[in-house]
């Protein structure tokens, strides 16, 4: 079974695009790959990095700088499904720092940025999709305040929409596949009600085969051979009304079957 990371990086990778250097006021980050700046591939790699760096940075190192830098820091393997999926793509986009602040402000306890013992066990017994939900919205309000805000809002406003709806299906599913979008429908279906079994188990062959069904059917043959030796009219009309008897027998014995 794969982990929440690994499911999720085709869809990081769509969020994040490829190569960009846009103008510091609208991403003051200056050149980004994979959503990795300049200065986070500078601190990785711990040495001066150019813009032609970034521009060469592979996909297996951004991922090995998102694993380490943003996933290990939110401690992304002891969130519960969805919620670890919203909050590292919140450490991502706005700081690992940041994405937990936001976290343990909704969970009421202390704000300190760091995952530890607080933080999970005000997890426990929560209901995840409200905080999902929540999680999100205190996100985009937190994106609504920044300056450069008007230059990206339809980009962000998509992504924390997409985050959100990829994070309950994750909740949903419980554990994740090849693509966490799939995942929801490996929820198992739920049992019929009342514990009654499928309609495949209550047919007919089924019924006569129970070892009611069975009884009743050699007493109706050792009724119908005694009746028919005897010959005659009279004997042959108590041989259809013992057939009548038997077919009427086995319905009720059917519909009996299918409502136990």
């Amino acid at each position: 079974m794969q982990s929440t990371f690994e499911a999720i990086k085709p869809h990081l990778i769509g969020h994040e695009g490829g190569f960009s250097n846009r103008p510091r006021r609208e991403d003051p980050g200056g050149a980004t790959k994979y959503g990795i700046t300049i200065g986070t591939l500078r601190d990785w790699r711990g040495g001066p990095v150019t813009v032609a760096d970034v521009r060469n940075l592979t996909k297996d190192e951004a991922f090995r700088i998102y694993k380490a830098q943003y996933w290990d820091a939110v401690r992304g393997d002891r969130l519960p499904a969805g919620l670890d999926y919203v909050v590292f793509d919140f450490a991502v986009n706005s700081g690992p720092g940041r994405a937990v602040q936001h976290l343990q402000r909704l969970l009421q306890v202390t704000v300190d940025g760091i995952v530890g013992v607080q933080t999970l066990g005000a997890l426990q017994g929560r209901a995840l999709p409200d905080l999902i939900k929540r999680y999100s919205a205190a996100r985009l309000a937190y994106l609504k305040g920044l300056k450069n805000w008007r230059y990206n809002k339809n980009g962000w406003r998509r992504r924390v929409g997409e985050v959100q709806a990829l994070g309950l299906d994750l909740y949903r599913a419980g554990r994740t596949r090849t693509d966490p979008l799939e995942a929801a429908k490996a929820v198992p279906l739920p049992k019929p009600a009342g514990g009654k079994a499928p309609a495949s188990e209550t047919s007919a062959v089924a019924a006569w085969t129970s070892p009611q069904g069975v009884a009743q059917g050699l007493g109706a043959l050792s009724g119908l051979g005694a009746v028919l030796s005897g010959g005659g009219p009279v004997q042959w009309a108590f041989a259809l009304s013992l057939v009548m008897a038997v077919a009427v027998g086995g319905y009720l014995l059917l519909q009996r079957e299918r409502a136990e």
